[in-house]
């Protein structure tokens, strides 16, 4: 892994980061309007769908900023 590769790398690890954020946003914004009332069917699917796609993004998060911390920890020259 050379310099570019390593910066391509931090790059995608903090436009996964952001994507996250973005996704439990959206999530917390939909969770606001719940009452003490159950959602009626189609609100409780998106939230279902929408924690998915929060859910989803972690992971990709989590992934992508293993890899980085493992080129940071051997040393990006090193990695493979």
């Amino acid at each position: 892994m050379n310099q570019a590769e390593f910066s391509k790398l931090h790059t995608n690890c903090v436009t996964a980061l952001r994507t996250y954020v973005a996704e439990a946003e959206r999530t917390s914004a939909m969770l606001a309007h719940c009452t003490a009332e159950p959602l009626p069917l189609v609100q409780r699917l998106k939230v279902t769908v929408q924690e998915t796609a929060e859910h989803t993004a972690h992971l990709v998060y989590l992934a992508d900023k293993r890899l980085l911390h493992e080129a940071a920890r051997l040393g990006y020259a090193f990695a493979d």
